[in-house]
């Protein structure tokens, strides 16, 4: 019976956990173990609300035809993320249908899909892509009753955060109201295991655990901000063009034109920018570059124009790292996708800062005051780091 229980309760944890990530994953723009799709278009493979397993392109190896994909599409239906199938592959990109679609996407408006687009790969199971029935109706109702949630805490004063977007905001406010729970409900607790009198003998207290786990909070939603909010794809129109031009956006066709690409680090601490190209006719000097405190680094994105005339998009990559581990194995994560190399420079700093909260403080409850004489909290800190010292 108990391990009935325990086997229940695993498989709702691992079902929150993956409709969770897909749900962040839709956010973020960025499928996360589980998508799904909203329409038709993939019909009779997906119908709409059903869900795929996702796979990170670095993950699923070369895209090649048949493979059904989810691409950030350009103009497709005003932009955005799409699961369309790929039906063919040339020299400007991804040629890509939707099982339904008499059409292909380039018919109309949209790009050939380029390498950076692909945000997952559609796992495929001896050659049938894996379906999962109606997850995606699931995720959108609880998106639904989450939205209306967030409607409503927008309200309140202090939450206008959830509102605006500012996750971060938001994420610190919440460590707050944690360590305030904490400390009430400890608080409460020990009145109960005294039958009401407070105990001398151990007064006031809060788990350490609880003080480190909004130290961490506190330390890694801006440090994996700072890696996050400024790299991205920046996306350049070019036009092939009979003649030359002066300006550096009309190419003449079969040509080429060479930009300037800078990086500048206004923090403190060095930071590890790689540039890499992510479009086909973009060909960048050199990639990375260790930028420290106040300095600025520079390389060059040569952009070129095909033979043909017409409009053209050309993309470059640009991810930034926080520098605390080698540059070499910083470029080894970074090559299998970049959340690897975001996720382990995370842990590190998590482990560095609990080994050093651990040294220094310990894991015993904190005490607000002793049996004798009041102790505030940062007396408390203070006394255990002059005894470690």
């Amino acid at each position: 019976m108990k391990l009935r229980s325990s086997v229940s309760t695993a498989g709702t944890l691992l079902f929150v956990a993956a409709v969770v990530a897909m749900l962040v994953g839709q956010q973020l723009g960025q499928p996360i173990l589980l998508g799904f799709v909203v329409t038709g278009s993939m019909s009779p493979t997906l119908e709409a609300g059903d869900g795929f397993v996702a796979i990170p392109p670095a993950l699923a190896g070369d895209v090649e035809q048949g493979d059904v994909i989810t691409f950030d599409a350009r103009e497709l239906e005003g932009g955005g993320l799409t699961t369309h199938r790929v039906v063919e592959e040339t020299d400007e990109g991804y040629i890509t249908r939707g099982d339904a679609n008499p059409f292909t996407d380039q018919d109309g408006p949209e790009p050939p899909v380029q390498e950076s687009q692909i945000a997952a790969v559609a796992w495929r199971f001896g050659g049938d892509l894996v379906v999962v029935p109606h997850l995606g109706t699931v995720a959108l109702a609880l998106q639904g009753v989450a939205a209306a949630l967030i409607g409503i805490l927008s309200g309140i004063p202090g939450f206008d955060a959830v509102a605006d977007g500012n996750v971060g905001r938001l994420m610190i406010g919440a460590g707050v109201l944690l360590l305030l729970f904490s400390f009430v409900s400890d608080l409460v607790r020990g009145e109960r295991r005294t039958g009401g009198e407070r105990s001398r003998a151990r007064g006031g207290s809060m788990r350490a655990s609880t003080v480190l786990a909004v130290i961490l909070l506190l330390i890694l939603v801006p440090a994996t901000a700072s890696m996050v909010v400024p790299s991205g794809m920046n996306e350049v129109t070019i036009v092939s063009s009979q003649s030359p031009s002066s300006a550096p956006t009309v190419i003449e066709r079969g040509g080429n034109q060479t930009l300037e690409y800078n990086v500048t680090n206004n923090g403190y601490i060095p930071l590890v920018a790689i540039i890499e190209p992510a479009s086909t006719g973009v060909d960048v000097g050199e990639t990375t570059h260790v930028v420290r405190r106040g300095e600025s680094a520079g390389t060059t994105a040569t952009l070129s124009a095909p033979e043909e005339t017409g409009v053209y998009y050309r993309a470059i990559a640009e991810r930034q790292y926080i520098g605390i581990l080698p540059l070499s194995v910083i470029v080894a994560l970074h090559e299998i996708h970049p959340w690897v190399a975001i996720a382990v420079i995370d842990a590190v700093i998590a482990a560095t800062v609990t080994v050093i909260f651990a040294l220094a403080i310990g894991f015993e409850p904190l005490r607000f005051r002793d049996a004798n004489r009041d102790i505030t909290l940062s007396g408390t800190v203070r006394r255990k780091i002059r005894r470690w010292l």
